[in-house]
């Protein structure tokens, strides 16, 4: 799934977030949802933190993303392939997440969840919903 969304603030505001809900296929043909979150943290330095439900812990003050630009607009890509979870914001990568190689030791399942292929999608701003995919 590849969703593509632009953020328009006036500056980096803290706590602005966008938050990905994906459904993926199971084995038994059914579905299974699993969440990621980026949330701003700093607003000075444009630092951003990430959450990826089954791979990383479930704190927004671990993982931070790299080198978002502090650009007022942000025009944020966000693509998940059956390996990876790829971020681009204004044309940097910020975030390219293996699965296999990247999920904290104690999540055995995340990248057997991750890995199936994602049937749809929704993006979120500051809990609205902007975009359904499918």
């Amino acid at each position: 799934a590849v969703v593509s969304t632009q953020s328009t603030g006036t500056d980096n505001e803290v706590q602005d977030y966008i938050g990905m809900y994906f459904n993926l296929v199971s084995e038994e043909g059914g579905r299974v949802g699993r969440w990621f979150g980026m949330r701003c943290k700093n607003t000075t330095s444009s630092q951003w933190s990430y959450y990826i439900e089954g791979c990383t812990e479930c704190n927004y003050n671990v993982q931070f993303l790299n080198n978002v630009p502090p650009d007022k607009v942000k025009h944020w890509i966000i693509n998940k392939t059956s390996t990876h979870l790829n971020i681009v914001c204004n044309k940097v990568t910020v975030l390219n997440f293996n699965f296999a190689t990247d999920s904290d030791p104690d999540k055995t399942d995340g990248k057997h969840i991750w890995s199936r292929e994602a049937e749809s999608g929704q993006i979120f701003f500051n809990v609205e919903l902007l975009l359904i995919m499918q």
